[in-house]
């Protein structure tokens, strides 16, 4: 399916950066075409969208046997933005989970929701289907990029509690991850990038700083500038949360620009700024 993306997208004249620009990176765009990464449910449906095919044209065009009528609803709504549809899926997949007691029907449950979520800022995941939730993923001794990528689409209908114990459990194996490859590590630390700006969003600073705490023991290599940068940016965070001085992360934001890392200055600037148009003023 990736290798399918590669084509179509190229058979378009669209460049590796216009079709990552404010979604991915160029760099994750690229291992995910090649089959040497994963990437989430909505980024791919943003990726879809700027190669100018629907999901199901893409499934039909990848000579894919087409999935489930609950799962090609879900991608519809998704790209509608169209929040009742998402929310009676929602209803539909927790039904379903109460019947069939299947953690992958729970599990498809918290992704409706999340995407719900996300449109509405309502939470449709109750407490017990949470903790139903951190039981499975913090019982997990195998992290690889499936739990990472169910974990990282699913945090913001976690509560802080779970967010913080989910990621503990993967900072414990973060090793076995490393061990796992390159690209499996990259994932891990990107979802506890995730994981932290969900937390200080949550207003729970000590949750987010021990996540912060144990990214900063942490080595990575020249090569990976985006870890880098993005544990930066986190520290930031954490020191405006202490003392909020906006020009400080204002003036990393256009050092991102002129660097060319636009998707990074955009995806930065959303997190302090979630109107985007105040941040353009202040830039």
């Amino acid at each position: 399916m990736n290798f399918t993306f590669k084509k179509l997208r190229k058979m378009q004249n669209i460049t590796l950066s216009q079709a990552a620009n404010n979604i991915c990176s160029v760099s994750m765009l690229s291992r995910w075409e090649n089959g040497q990464g994963k990437m989430d449910f909505e980024k791919v449906v943003e990726l879809l969208e700027r190669i100018n095919l629907t999901p199901a044209e893409f499934l039909a065009l990848s000579g894919l046997n087409q999935p489930d009528d609950l799962s090609q609803d879900l991608e519809k709504a998704w790209l509608t933005k169209d929040q009742a549809k998402l929310q009676q899926l929602t209803t539909t997949a927790l039904a379903k989970f109460q019947t069939s007691q299947k953690l992958i029907d729970l599990n498809y449950a918290a992704i409706c929701a999340s995407l719900y979520y996300n449109l509405s800022r309502k939470n449709l995941l109750s407490i017990s289907n949470q903790n139903l939730l951190n039981k499975e993923l913090s019982h997990l001794s195998v992290w690889g990029q499936e739990n990472l990528s169910l974990f990282r689409t699913i945090i913001n209908v976690l509560s802080p509690r779970i967010i913080y114990q989910v990621s503990y459990q993967v900072i414990e194996y973060l090793d076995f991850i490393q061990a796992a490859g390159h690209d499996t590590f990259y994932f891990a630390i990107t979802t506890l990038f995730e994981a932290a700006i969900a937390l200080f969003k949550a207003n729970n600073f000590k949750y987010a700083q021990k996540i912060l705490d144990k990214l900063n023991t942490l080595t990575f290599k020249e090569r990976d500038m985006q870890l880098i940068i993005g544990r930066h940016f986190l520290n930031q965070l954490a020191e405006y949360h202490n003392q909020p001085n906006e020009q400080k992360i204002i003036k990393t934001i256009s050092f991102l620009r002129e660097i060319g890392a636009n998707h990074l200055a955009h995806y930065f600037g959303s997190i302090i700024f979630p109107v985007d148009s105040l941040f353009e003023l202040n830039c």
